[in-house]
């Protein structure tokens, strides 16, 4: 019997969520079945070394070079996509065909999957955001592009039931059938990589992880830091695990609210969990989330959530069953983080739920979904 073949399209492997997602994806896969193919339209990024072995990796540009721009340049202002055709199949002719084509990300990767116009196989998108009240990729695709591109697909995998219910109602003629695939959690691999290091942290620790951008609201942190710091609560400690392009706003922002002594930036971490399991609590303070590991990741660890209402949290966490929802307000927002840190009951009780109910997306379940496809 033959191998199943897939090709997965994406960008630059940086340290955001998604990318995260289709590494645990590539990890999971059961290659004496199935021969899997990873193509970077823009090749590199700090996660690029953790693709698997077994992947076969193509870059039609190893980075963000002139020939890259010229193409995407070409083919967004001009309309003219030879460039970027002519790239794709002078590397990825000699392959053949593949079962399944997945661009794994809304956005660039999916107009880039459109354009290629590839006959052979099942054509799949993923969707990890709400496009609906973030429609973030716009700016990415000429009019009437982005609805022709996902027409044109064969499936719309979206990450949560309420990025599907979004997508369907911003895309309301898009024709093509959607389906849900929730991200997959790697348990093992998390609860093994969070004891790799021994964190001491010496007091109250909430602990956020993710890229520094404006998706994030990181301004939000150290907002929530300085209301703490009026109530006469400095001993609290704010830990925001990442890197990106709002970090030296986000650090003046620190300078300027007088929280430097209650504020951490560290960084990126290819191992946060060790970070992660040692806070006493997670505020996930994102203006949209698709599904947002990082929450789950965090009950894997067995720590306590708080988080705005966007896609993904609102159904992981059911109504306040697995953690705290709470609006997108300032007073909202200190109100539940507060409730959280004065309740020692109520952390241990999310702590223990909340390990239960990761236990849905374990990755096993999302790998047969996939197979599936």
């Amino acid at each position: 019997m033959s191998k199943k073949r897939y090709l997965f399209l994406y960008g630059p492997l940086n340290g955001g969520g998604a990318e995260r997602v289709l590494l645990d994806i590539l990890r999971n896969f059961d290659y004496t079945e199935n021969e899997v193919h990873l193509c970077l339209f823009c090749g590199g990024g700090i996660l690029i070394d953790e693709v698997p072995a077994k992947v076969v990796k193509h870059e039609l540009w190893p980075g963000y070079t002139l020939g890259y721009k010229l193409a995407y340049r070409a083919s967004l202002k001009f309309g003219w996509h030879g460039l970027l055709r002519h790239q794709f199949h002078k590397i990825m002719d000699a392959y053949g065909n593949f079962d399944v084509v997945i661009s794994f990300l809304e956005g660039m990767p999916l107009r880039i999957h459109y354009l290629l116009d590839i006959k052979k196989g099942k054509q799949v998108t993923w969707v990890h955001c709400d496009l609906l009240r973030f429609p973030y990729t716009d700016s990415q695709f000429r009019v009437g592009e982005q609805l022709a591109a996902y027409n044109s697909m064969n499936a719309v995998v979206c990450v949560a039931q309420d990025t599907e219910r979004a997508f369907k109602e911003r895309f309301p003629q898009c024709t093509t059938q959607t389906q849900v695939i929730y991200n997959p959690i790697d348990i093992a691999k998390v609860e093994r990589m969070g004891n790799e290091k021994n964190v001491d942290n010496k007091r109250f620790t909430i602990v956020m992880t993710g890229r520094l951008t404006p998706q994030k609201k990181t301004e939000r942190f150290a907002l929530l830091a300085k209301r703490f710091k009026d109530i006469g609560r400095s001993d609290i400690l704010f830990q925001w695990i990442g890197d990106g392009e709002l970090r030296s706003t986000m650090e003046q922002q620190i300078h300027d609210l007088e929280v430097g002594d209650m504020v951490q930036i560290l960084g990126f971490k290819r191992n946060p969990f060790p970070y992660v399991k040692s806070a006493d609590m997670m505020f996930c303070c994102s203006g949209y989330e698709g599904f947002c590991l990082a929450i789950c990741e965090a009950m894997v660890l067995g720590v306590p959530v708080v988080s705005t209402k966007t896609s993904g949290p609102i159904e992981i966490i059911d109504n306040d069953k697995y953690g705290i929802l709470c609006d997108h307000d300032e007073e909202s927002m200190f109100n539940a983080v507060l409730t959280m840190v004065n309740d020692a009951d109520l952390r241990r009780h999310y702590a223990m739920v909340g390990k239960e109910r990761v236990k849905k997306y374990a990755a096993e379940e999302c790998m047969k979904q996939i197979y599936l496809l």
